[in-house]
């Protein structure tokens, strides 16, 4: 599958607030390699790489968010054709500029919104960084689901801004909606429940593929992080939701075979 076209989730990567005790963590867990790219904005880009394809990305967490004692997080970027289209476009529908359209160098162009629902997002324009180079193997990302408190709010945002098409029907349950990027289901819309305090706001979250999610919770706790959802089993897969030592949550996700 081609995850590099207009639509589609391309890219994550880590705001880190311990850059080498979370990269420890991830390397560990999924075997991931990493190397540093140096940037024009000062600390350098740290790639994530497995078998030597770009996985996700990591940066430091700006002096103001670690002072406000913000948590560490993953961000999810989809690609767009045209960036300045996108800001343009997101802000007629509702949505909020949090980082302003900015070129990354040679890599390409980004940036950020806060979707109708407040939830974050970014937009990724490639240039010489396509994003990832794998996807759905054992360490990649596989899936991302919007949590939200509005979930028709969010889907007509989408689906106005980038085409996609949001399944609503009755043959799915209410509180979980599927996202498909040309006919392909890569994402959901999820219903926030109580579990959630109202301090909580909307968010995306990342899932990465895994080949044993229970041994891979079991692997998280050894090495300092959470299970924030015990691994749960639902026809087409087994899945769990994480945090690492830092507090970034994350999602794995083992499929069955079909």
């Amino acid at each position: 599958m081609n995850r590099h076209k207009h639509g589609h989730f391309g890219w994550v990567d880590l705001m880190a607030s311990d850059m080498e005790g979370q990269s420890a963590f991830y390397e560990s867990l999924f075997g991931w390699s990493h190397h540093d790219e140096p940037t024009d904005m000062g600390p350098p880009y740290r790639m994530f790489t497995q078998d030597g394809k770009e996985v996700a990305g990591a940066g430091p967490q700006p002096p103001d968010m670690a002072a406000a004692a913000i948590p560490s997080m993953w961000n999810t970027y989809i690609i767009a054709d045209d960036i300045d289209e996108i800001a343009a476009r997101g802000v007629e529908l509702g949505a909020q500029v949090t980082m302003p359209a900015m070129d990354v160098m040679e890599s390409g162009r980004m940036v950020g919104l806060t979707d109708t629902t407040g939830a974050a997002i970014f937009f990724w324009q490639p240039r010489a960084h396509v994003g990832a180079g794998v996807y759905g193997t054992h360490g990649a990302m596989v899936w991302n689901d919007l949590n939200t408190r509005d979930m028709a709010v969010a889907a007509d945002f989408y689906e106005a801004l980038l085409g996609w098409e949001v399944d609503r029907s009755g043959d799915h349950d209410e509180d979980y909606w599927s996202i498909s990027v040309e006919g392909d289901a890569e994402g959901g819309i999820m219903r926030m429940g109580e579990q959630f305090t109202d301090e909580v706001p909307a968010h995306w979250l990342t899932y990465f593929a895994v080949d044993d999610a229970r041994a891979i919770t079991g692997r998280a706790k050894e090495l300092g992080g959470r299970a924030e959802m015990e691994p749960m089993e639902i026809p087409v897969c087994v899945f769990c939701v994480l945090s690492d030592p830092a507090g970034a949550v994350f999602a794995v996700m083992q499929m069955k075979e079909r």
